[in-house]
């Protein structure tokens, strides 16, 4: 999680120098995405939206390679099939097609595998999320949806894109879901193991709805202050799941100062990496 961050936040500088031609920040996000990839294990087929970048990292994405596409270096600086992490999508819920599709592939090709696929809660207001929870629940493909449902479909608040939750239209479809906070990585991790050894049991989808903090605006090119209450954006920061987490563990006696200062100095040292190879 703390290494998420520092890259995150180095990409964030580096856009705005002009290295980046665009960068979508996971920061508030990174306890859903690190409990959760710990949960399913490094063996699914994972199929991300275009802010996993704590995914990324967990699957052995270098930070250079995650930013190169931003850089309009390459399609994808990675191998998916390698790293069994495909490329970033920016056509909203397509990869929830994509997704399924694999899946159901790699069940006829006699494969025992599940895939994971990562949407954010405005990507479900797009037809492609329908069609492909409607397909997994019908041919009982084996995905797990993970919606990271941070309130905001860019400038629309979730109040206005939907009535229900997105784990209440899951089980419309006929898929099992379970909701809950996503700023505390423990429970993550449990809830999507859980739902892991649901899809590896009964050979069906599963849909996790992780409430989570949007701490940027939806891009580097948006000025989320425009149209978000400052309270409310001042209320996500200090809710700041990487915070909280490093804090609690520090308390505990789980980890120490000595811990945190080498967790630092790695961060500073890939950081310092990506500014020299992209200024």
């Amino acid at each position: 999680m703390l290494v998420a961050r520092g890259i995150d936040e180095e990409a964030r500088q580096l856009q705005k120098q002009g290295a980046l031609d665009l960068w979508l920040s996971c920061q508030g996000q990174e306890a859903a995405q690190v409990g959760s990839a710990l949960a399913v294990g490094p063996e699914p087929a994972v199929f991300p939206s275009y802010r996993e970048h704590a995914v990324a990292l967990l699957r052995g994405v270098a930070p250079d390679e995650l930013l190169a596409q931003w850089a309009g270096r390459t399609f994808c600086g990675w191998d998916p099939l390698q790293r069994r992490f495909f490329p970033y999508t920016l056509v909203l819920a397509a990869q929830t097609l994509h997704a399924v599709g694999y899946s159901l592939g790699q069940r006829l090709q006699g494969r025992d595998d599940f895939v994971v696929v990562y949407v954010g809660d405005g990507a479900t207001s797009e037809g492609d999320m329908s069609e492909a929870m409607n397909l997994a629940a019908v041919e009982s493909a084996a995905v797990l949806f993970v919606c990271q449902n941070n309130g905001w479909a860019i400038s629309k608040p979730s109040g206005e894109q939907m009535r229900t939750s997105v784990a209440e239209r899951a089980r419309g479809f006929g898929i099992e879901s379970a909701a809950l906070s996503g700023r505390e990585p423990e429970a993550v991790f449990t809830a999507c193991r859980r739902a892991a050894q649901h899809i590896r049991e009964s050979k069906s989808p599963y849909l996790v709805e992780l409430s989570v903090g949007r701490i940027h605006g939806h891009s580097t090119s948006d000025a989320q202050e425009l149209y978000r209450e400052r309270d409310d954006i001042a209320r996500t920061r200090e809710s700041d799941p990487v915070t909280a987490y490093a804090d609690r563990l520090t308390t505990e006696g789980v980890v120490d100062a000595a811990w945190r200062e080498s967790v630092d100095a790695e961060v500073r040292e890939l950081r310092n990496q990506l500014m020299k190879g992209y200024v």
